[in-house]
């Protein structure tokens, strides 16, 4: 004789799951606090510091890889920081990973090249150009004795900043809040 569908049911409500985990070893990843308000403020936080970041980043004179940097360690520290309030502010893991990555590190990282750019004090530095790579929109100059070999983005020029018949670049920079270089501008000479 076989059980009717209610009992089965009941039977397999009352039984335990071997396969199931406590929910308690798993909120620390699921997301708490995260809503859709929180995302859209992330979202607009991000975009302005990505724009920020790209506007800055093109005159500092810094590498990708020090930027990078700068961001790892701007986002490992305030995820620090949040695992270590994260009960008080019933924050999970997942919670403290994305503001991070997409909140704290890029706001931060614009905040160091905005503030590295609040610079006074300028001087001039000549080179001459060796060679014109032609790619995207414009140029990218090799220098003398490869000067700013590691800095493509302030070596590219747009096809109006570039004239080929002049034989050198002036550019003018000033010393960073941070030591970072800030090129104010340049120009093609002869």
């Amino acid at each position: 004789m076989t059980d009717s569908p209610a009992k089965k049911t009941i039977h397999k409500i009352n039984a335990p799951d071997v396969g199931a985990r406590s929910d308690e070893a798993f909120d620390e990843f699921r997301p708490q606090v995260l809503n859709e308000l929180h995302a859209q403020i992330m979202v607009g936080i991000f975009l302005a510091s990505a724009f920020t970041i790209v506007t800055y980043f093109n005159i500092t004179v810094i590498t990708v890889l020090a930027a990078s940097r700068w961001f790892a360690m701007l986002g490992a520290i305030g995820f620090g920081l949040l695992f270590l309030v994260r009960r008080k502010f019933r924050l999970s893991l997942l919670d403290g990973l994305l503001y991070n990555v997409f909140g704290t590190a890029p706001a931060g990282l614009a905040l160091l090249l905005f503030l590295n750019a609040q610079c006074s004090e300028s001087h001039t530095e000549t080179y001459k150009v060796i060679e014109r790579n032609r790619g995207g929109s414009g140029y990218t100059l090799t220098l003398e004795n490869e000067a700013l070999s590691d800095y493509w983005h302030i070596r590219n020029l747009d096809r109006y900043e570039s004239d080929t018949r002049l034989g050198r670049i002036q550019y003018t920079f000033c010393n960073g809040v941070f030591g970072y270089k800030v090129m104010m501008d340049r120009e093609m000479t002869w």
